[in-house]
């Protein structure tokens, strides 16, 4: 038995770890373990097409001979309390094997083939901590941890940036991670609104902008692949997150890979990716209640208000999870409910998720998801410069009546997930899952509104094939559905094989390679097909017969390479870089949507799909548990980036998308993390500088535009900042976010390029009180009541109060 000093670990039958040369290139270490004899372990890659074949016939693991195993147990507690942490994620590294731990800090990892190990354990808010262990025949090997709390997150374990457990601080992209207890510090309504402490994240209105990609596209399409535990979760029609599918309350961590990610993900992953990595059950029975309410200020201005009445918000969250044997399972419910700060801007919102995890004593594992959410809102259109908070009047009820304006959306999205571990080194995982989103009665249209539906399917391969090298192969489908008056009736689908291997030449250097094939099909359809559009002259909507402009479909396909390394200088110094494309096919809403109201919109079946290609270079440098920071220098170049533009016509004008042939956004992002006083006193800042300019135009476009090349993209402020300062007095802590975002230019909106135009200057602070498992919370929203707006004619809100209350059972 041995203790290593000043680790808090005691470590039985420790021995140094074997493995192959490291320096040994993957391609002779796959032919060495084909094709060289050994005694032991057996030859794993000859297994390995062995099993390929035998999960594609469905024979499964039944044919496998047995083998001389052992098995790992231990316990994982707090260095200072000794008390045990429940949850607490422990990995075999270099192989496929892990477990959590339990209500104990109890866990166990079976079928261990013989062997000297390094283990490592993890959980949010503590460092991380490594072990090694040899495992014997037949033989129970034992390990504790004692897990010293963290005030710094750079040892994190995330999953997004190669699909498969790493550190933060030595992935090869560039990736961050939110946990769900700082959002629930912020006290937000909804889980968008907690992103833009995200370094390089930044909100423009509902639009998700990972270091300027996105700009405003007002609902149509994402240049950020959102994923729920990995899973894709956005919808078919118009291809825009409901951020209110899931509570604030239910999300363990959001991690964000910034930068095109299309190799591993596809469509969507053209800037980047956000993974909302759900709670797992909790291994004791868990109530939790979150509870807040609060109410609007008055306009700035006397003469802007426009009510007499008390403009209030409120929201409800209550969730329950525990283990029964192999058995967890999670429920979660909410509602919340606003009269807004401004005319038609009142909402009523549910959502309901479930999680259930079943363990098998056969290294297999199946979990099941379902999410609901239930919206129904007004719109909000401004009315005029005068008076910022109505919306335009008309009396008799006519469709102009924007008072009148309502929008209903019912959404869910399910996956059901089998994992079947063969061995220490080989996996295979099964998805199924299906997103389905109703919008329906938008601007008092009523009716014959069928759900956007998107059924996908994953089959996944990854293989450990020892301590330097990994790899995951698979192959995706995923099918979209649209019907609906303004867009008409249409079906694609998407197939995808991917690879990603991790390549590991010394302990201090990894490597990453990717590659994905994209194979898009829209499907033929009816020569004609009616369309709903409305009729000023007769001041009603009415069914219109057009031609179908792609009756013969679409096919298309694409490459997405990505290369990626990472090199630790020192134990606190990684230096990082990455290249690579992305892609993002235009959904079907893009393609097809027709409206009138409440200003004219027209279809662009011609619309080319967007690629990127980015390269990133960065430095993350860790000093103690003191601080940290990271700077990361990029350039992404677009190619056919879609954009919003209005065309004049007559006295009015219309909207419609159309490409720009060439654009950049380069920049250079900095984060870091300071902790002072025993993690009393502290801040977290960051800031994100780029310019986004149109490089080329099409001089012989049909549709005339406004941008020249040199101008600045639309709606991408160029400089955009967070700071987070806390200081904690015992129970009591006080703590501000500061965000800043820069004024737009003249040429970076698209109408109403003469209104006053300023920067994005807001400050929110807070105050909480923490009592063994109870948190109350005061807040103020825009405490210096600064008035701004970063979309035309759309003012932020004003200044609010809340209060809030957790308990946790």
């Amino acid at each position: 038995m041995l203790s290593r000093p000043g680790s808090g670990l005691t470590i039985v039958d420790a021995a140094a770890k074997l493995g192959p040369n490291k320096s040994e290139l993957p391609i002779m270490c796959l032919l060495r373990r084909v094709f060289v004899k050994r005694k032991k372990p057996a030859p794993r890659l000859r297994g390995f097409f062995v099993y390929v074949v035998v999960a594609f016939v469905g024979v499964g693991s039944s044919v496998l001979q047995a083998q001389m195993l052992g098995e790992i147990q231990g316990r994982v507690v707090d260095a200072q309390t000794g008390e045990a942490l429940p949850g607490a994620n422990v990995q075999i590294l270099g192989s496929l094997l892990g477990a959590g731990a339990d209500a104990k800090g109890a866990f166990v990892i079976k079928r261990v083939s013989p062997g000297a190990y390094t283990l490592r354990a993890s959980l949010i808010g503590y460092q991380t901590a490594r072990a090694e262990v040899t495992v014997e025949v037949d033989s129970v090997s034992r390990v504790a941890f004692a897990l010293n709390a963290s005030t710094l997150e750079m040892n994190e374990v995330v999953v997004t940036a190669s699909r498969q457990p790493e550190e933060i601080q030595t992935a090869v992209v560039s990736i961050s991670a939110l946990s769900g207890e700082a959002a629930l510090r912020r006290n937000a309504l909804r889980m968008d609104a907690a992103l833009e402490s995200i370094p390089g994240v930044s909100l423009v209105e509902q639009n998700v902008n990972v270091r300027n990609s996105s700009g405003y596209n007002r609902g149509l399409g994402s240049r950020v692949l959102i994923l729920i535990d990995g899973v894709p979760a956005l919808p078919t029609d118009f291809g825009n997150m409901n951020w209110d599918i899931l509570p604030v309350t239910d999300f363990e961590r959001i991690e964000v890979i910034k930068g095109p990610s299309s190799a591993l993900y596809g469509s969507f992953a053209l800037g980047g990716v956000i993974n909302i990595i759900t709670k797992a059950p909790a291994p004791q029975g868990k109530l939790s209640v979150h509870t807040s309410a609060g109410f609007y200020d008055e306009p700035y201005y006397a003469e802007w208000k426009w009510t007499d009445r008390t403009l209030n918000f409120n929201r409800q969250d209550v969730s329950y999870s525990k283990q029964i044997g192999k058995l967890g399972f999670r429920f979660s419910a909410g509602r919340s409910e606003s009269s807004g700060d401004r005319q038609n801007r009142h909402f009523h919102r549910w959502n309901a998720t479930t999680k259930l995890v079943w363990g098998f004593a056969t290294n297999s594992e199946f979990t099941l998801f379902g999410a609901f959410a239930r919206d129904r809102r007004g719109e909000f259109v401004w009315s005029d410069l005068g008076n910022p908070y109505l919306v335009p009047n008309s009396t008799g009820g006519k469709p102009e009546d924007f008072a009148e304006y309502r929008l209903k959306v019912d959404a869910y999205t399910l996956y059901g997930q089998y994992r079947q571990r063969l061995n220490d080194w080989l996996e295979f995982k099964w998805r199924a899952s299906f997103v389905r989103q109703l919008t329906g009665n938008q601007f008092r249209i009523a009716g014959d509104f069928a759900p956007a539906q998107g059924p996908g399917a994953d089959f996944q391969i990854r293989s450990q094939i020892d301590s330097t090298v990994s790899f995951t192969l698979g192959v995706e489908y995923h099918y979209d559905f649209a019907e609906q008056r303004q867009i008409g009736r249409h079906f694609a689908y998407t197939l995808s094989p991917y690879f990603q291997q991790n390549w590991q030449p010394t302990p201090s250097w990894q490597i990453n390679l990717g590659l994905r094939y994209d194979q898009y099909y829209l499907m033929p359809g009816p020569e004609r097909y009616t369309k709903t559009v409305y009729n000023p002259i007769k001041e009603r909507f009415e069914l219109i017969d057009i031609a179908n402009p792609l009756p013969d479909g679409l096919e298309q396909q694409y490459l997405s390479p990505q290369l990626g390394t990472s090199y630790e200088l020192t134990s606190s110094t990684v230096v990082h870089a990455s290249l690579g494309r992305g892609i993002r096919i235009p959904v079907l809403g893009e393609r097809f949507l027709q409206f009138n109201i409440p200003i004219p919109f027209r279809p662009n079946v011609n619309i080319a799909t967007e690629k990127s290609f980015s390269v990133e270079v960065g430095v993350r440098q860790r000093f103690g548990e003191f601080a940290n920071v990271e700077v990361t220098a990029f350039s992404n170049r677009y190619a056919d980036l879609i954009e919003p533009v209005f065309v004049p016509e007559g006295a009015n004008f219309y909207a419609i998308l159309v490409n720009i042939p060439q654009a950049k956004v380069e920049g250079i992002e900095a984060s870091s993390r300071f902790r002072f006083w025993q993690n009393r006193l502290g801040f977290d800042a960051n800031a994100t500088w780029t310019n986004p300019v149109i490089t080329q135009v099409d001089p012989d476009s049909d549709i005339p535009v406004t941008f020249q090349e040199g101008d600045l993209l639309s709606y991408r402020p160029r400089v955009v900042a967070y700071l987070s300062p806390f200081i904690t007095l015992g129970p009591v802590s006080l703590e501000a976010d500061y965000s800043i975002a820069s004024k737009l230019l003249r040429e970076q909106v698209q109408i109403f390029k003469d209104d006053q135009r300023v920067a994005k200057k807001q400050l929110d602070v807070r105050v909480l009180y923490t009592w063994n498992n109870v948190t109350a919370q005061l807040g103020v929203r825009n405490l210096l009541r600064y008035n701004y707006y970063q979309v035309e004619r759309n003012i932020n809100e004003v200044r609010n109060f809340s209060a809030g209350l957790r308990w946790d059972y």
